[in-house]
């Protein structure tokens, strides 16, 4: 269905949609209908998208969870937690916890939502499939079309797992972060593993994938992603607690053309325009599920803001600022772009919204200008040489010496004085800042040691 509608008939059945969910939230959502008084909303009198947008004041945690953690039923449709199939929780990161409430129904759904696009992106109806779920915190992923096992952050038990089964299926669905699938596939191929022969797709969650993570993933599994037919997908996903798995996500057309963003800064500032120094993650989503705005900020840039526009959401959300930096891009921006910079071959099949995510970290240096970890991970990763001596754990922060950058190296790494001048010389040649460059064996790294790749990891 969404494939065959244009965008524009998308966008009207979105906006239609979303007018229903606020009246629905409005009238049935003891905590809402007390935000809004609050704010001198007058809800009667919205009637359109345009009088939405101006006039229903924003939410996010500290308005929602933060005040209602005692009482949550107020942020629930007839303050009742009745049927609840699943409680998923946030991760935690900004210090405070938030939750979705799924009933059995809207799991069903989700799970039919899941099935979907597992079959779209990876043919899971024609093929026998192994999906390992190596997600931390009992994320649970639920299919009827795919054989699913539940490591969780164990690398040995996907490694067996994978050694045990992969004969047995046509292909595999890795699913998890960034730096544990990193160790995953480093320690399979130390252990025999070979990757190469395997029909092996990933998909990456948790925080943003830095392009040159994906390309020495690919050069691992002898994959090359910027040829459309290739053999398997290293893709990434981008899922929000409050509204569940997969809000936003890549295909094989979005990472070609991530890739061609990464190549091409003039491409990049017209399609983008905002923050072109650093790549952000470029994304579809579907509109009938998820309304996507934007909460401008400073120099261009913008908070993402959701509201939920599914009809059984138990804790209807309505302009949640989930504080992830993006901005909005239609189907035509893209297409046209693309169209102008003689690319037009790279256009998508499927004409629906997207969105261009940085994700939310920064830190602001002394010389005036913020820096995302996402641009060091960029430079930590575009060297073999480097990527295979390190964890993927460093920290940001200021010290008297200017920008002060510590990273782990791996347990089986030797320091030596050629790789720390190697990683100093990458670094100091693309930042510009002043920096202090602090190399550490693995077990020497003063961070986050104890979290054993159950928490995202606090780069700043």
């Amino acid at each position: 269905m969404l494939a065959s509608l244009e965008p524009t008939k998308l966008k009207a059945l979105s906006e239609k949609k979303t007018l229903k969910a606020f009246q629905r939230a409005a009238l049935k959502v003891p905590a809402y209908e007390q935000f809004l008084k609050e704010h001198n909303a007058p809800v009667s009198s919205i009637k359109t998208i345009e009088d939405f947008k101006k006039l229903v004041p924003l939410l996010d945690k500290d308005k929602t969870f933060k005040l209602y953690t005692d009482n949550i039923k107020k942020l629930c449709v007839d303050s009742e937690i009745n049927n609840i199939h699943e409680i998923v929780s946030s991760s935690g990161h900004s210090g405070l916890f938030s939750y979705s409430l799924i009933n059995k129904k809207e799991s069903a759904m989700s799970q039919d939502t899941i099935d979907f696009m597992l079959d779209y992106i990876f043919n899971v109806g024609g093929k026998k499939t192994l999906l390992i779920n190596c997600l931390p915190m009992g994320v649970k992923i639920h299919s009827s079309l795919v054989t699913i096992a539940d490591t969780s952050v164990r690398p040995d038990i996907v490694i067996s797992a994978i050694k045990t089964f992969a004969a047995s299926y046509e292909q595999i669905i890795l699913i998890g972060e960034n730096s544990f699938v990193k160790k995953c596939l480093e320690d399979g191929a130390e252990s025999g593993i070979e990757w190469k022969k395997l029909k092996m797709h990933i998909v990456l969650g948790e925080e943003m994938l830095p392009e040159n993570l994906r390309t020495y993933f690919c050069d691992i599994l002898g994959v090359d992603p910027d040829q459309p037919d290739s053999k398997s997908l290293i893709g990434s996903s981008l899922g929000v607690a409050e509204f569940g798995l997969n809000i936003f996500y890549e295909t094989k057309e979005l990472i070609r053309i991530r890739r061609l963003l990464q190549r091409d800064r003039k491409f990049r500032e017209a399609l983008i325009k905002a923050d072109p120094d650093n790549l952000p993650s470029l994304m579809q989503y579907n509109p009938l599920r998820f309304f996507v705005e934007e909460s401008p900020k400073e120099r261009g840039l913008s908070d993402i803001v959701l509201t939920n526009l599914q009809e059984e959401a138990v804790i209807p959300l309505v302009r949640y600022n989930i504080k992830d930096e993006g901005i909005c891009v239609s189907f035509k921006h893209l297409k046209d772009t693309l169209a102008a910079f003689n690319y037009a071959d790279y256009t998508p099949r499927v004409r629906l919204p997207l969105a261009a995510v940085w994700g939310r970290d920064k830190i602001t240096l002394e010389e005036g200008f913020a820096l995302r970890p996402e641009f060091v991970k960029e430079l930590l990763y575009k060297e073999k040489t480097i990527a295979e001596n390190i964890t993927g754990n460093f920290k940001l922060s200021n010290s008297k010496a200017g920008l002060r950058i510590e990273i782990q190296t791996k347990k089986t790494t030797p320091l030596s004085e050629q790789l720390e001048n190697h990683i100093r010389d990458v670094l100091i040649t693309n930042i510009p800042a002043k920096a202090e460059i602090i190399i550490y064996p693995y077990r020497d790294f003063p961070h986050g040691m104890e979290l054993n790749y159950e928490k995202k990891f606090q780069y700043i």
